[in-house]
């Protein structure tokens, strides 16, 4: 699946952002409260309401008044996307008759439509935000994919570390990731059936538990599961700051991590990120630096001309292409 184009229309502090061939590694930069988690809200959104009915939309994202534009006179929220081949997805929320919320789903095709194009966009879609609980619209416990705030991870790792292949691929990761790292595994109380993270290391005999490894530590372990939760299925992962309590240098090399996943996986992986280092990792054609003008985000693309042989850090943080200076 390849995005040519992406448009969002009316959701929060979007009036109306265009994204033409997004790459599938990309990452959002900009001041805090400029609306880049807006735009990854925007595709939760869109994908909710691709799975769940209209009420149930709705209240999860607060109504109306707390997830439409409100500098807009028009209740209409418009999520768009031209997918390689000429199909279209495009989400419409607007008021009916009875002042009530309608989505729908419709897809056109100038040639034949391929129906699991919609599937996978909306199947395969995880927003992810490490820890923050109080963000997670949904709460659930399977092991079929991660929550927002990853709080089912060992019920998804355990699934994920019963490939032998996937569990060699992770461990090799997180070697170079984190020091001294040994084993990780996911044990089942035969009791009650409660699982439990099992961290252990070279120098130490007994395993450290989910309590009493660092954030940062926690942090790898669920970027990876997330990584590698569909391990047949190409992904849309939309994560937020995931160089969270991580070292500068660890940070970095997740940007080559997570390209090389979509390389080789078919997924599509976004970021927003405060971080130098993982900025500094970013090609030009990767980069999208979000800015608030007048109360509406706006989101630019560049290419490698632009940078006029700056690294993407020094161009972003220097302000030389907006969006850099924190006020």
């Amino acid at each position: 699946m390849k995005i040519k184009r992406l448009v969002i229309e009316n959701f929060k502090s979007i009036e109306r952002i265009e994204l033409i061939e997004p790459n599938p590694f990309t990452v959002f930069v900009g001041p805090n409260g400029s609306g880049k988690s807006n735009i990854f809200e925007a595709l939760e959104f869109f994908n909710l309401s691709a799975r769940t009915n209209r009420g149930t939309v709705e209240s999860l994202f607060g109504g109306k008044e707390y997830f439409v534009n409100r500098k807009s006179n028009s209740d209409t929220v418009q999520i768009e996307f031209d997918l390689e081949g000429s199909s279209r997805i495009r989400l419409v929320q607007q008021p009916n008759s009875n002042d009530q919320q309608e989505y729908t789903i419709k897809g056109t095709r100038w040639g034949k439509y391929d129906p699991t194009e919609t599937q996978q966009l909306v199947a395969n879609f995880s927003r992810l935000f490490v820890g923050q609980a109080d963000k997670q619209k949904l709460n659930y416990a399977d092991d079929l994919q991660l929550t927002l705030s990853t709080s089912n991870l060992e019920r998804v790792l355990k699934r994920v570390l019963s490939n032998d292949v996937l569990k060699a691929e992770i461990f090799e990761w997180l070697e170079l990731f984190i020091p001294e790292f040994k084993s990780v595994e996911i044990a089942t109380n035969s009791f009650d059936g409660r699982d439990t993270l099992l961290w252990y290391e070279q120098y130490t005999e007994k395993p450290f538990s989910k309590e009493l490894i660092s954030d940062g530590t926690y942090n790898i372990l669920a970027l990876l599961t997330a990584v590698y939760q569909n391990d047949d299925r190409p992904q849309f992962l939309c994560i937020e700051e995931p160089e969270n309590g991580l070292h500068p240098q660890v940070a970095g090399e997740l940007v080559d991590f997570f390209r090389i996943m979509c390389e080789e996986r078919g997924h599509h992986i976004w970021l927003n990120t405060h971080s130098q280092s993982m900025a500094s990792r970013v090609r030009p054609e990767e980069f999208i630096v979000v800015e608030k003008k007048q109360g509406a985000t706006t989101a630019r693309q560049f290419n490698k001309e632009d940078f006029s042989g700056m690294r993407t850090d020094e161009a972003w943080l220097t302000n030389a292409l907006n969006g850099g200076l924190a006020w």
